[in-house]
């Protein structure tokens, strides 16, 4: 790999990190949920820790993790603060 080049990911992992946009944009959307109709805080919590629960099992997928250690060591990631 070049310098300043961006590595491919595996087809595995664009498919797990296209789940994740997936899941947190469905979980984004929990924070209106409340306001669009007359549902308990109870099930959008409930709904919201399957939301999170799912983005983490994806989160743990070995091809994103492989994917995003290699990003890390590029120094190509935001480091978490």
């Amino acid at each position: 790999m070049r310098a300043g080049t961006i590595p491919v990911p595996s087809d595995a992992a664009v498919l797990s990190l296209a789940g994740i946009a997936a899941q947190v944009k469905e979980l984004m959307a929990l924070d209106y949920q409340s306001e669009k109709a007359p549902v308990g805080l109870k099930a959008i919590r409930k709904d919201r820790r399957r939301k999170v629960e799912a983005i983490l099992v994806l989160l743990a997928d070995p091809e994103v993790s492989k994917y995003v250690a290699n990003l890390k060591g590029l120094s190509l990631l935001p480091r978490a603060g």
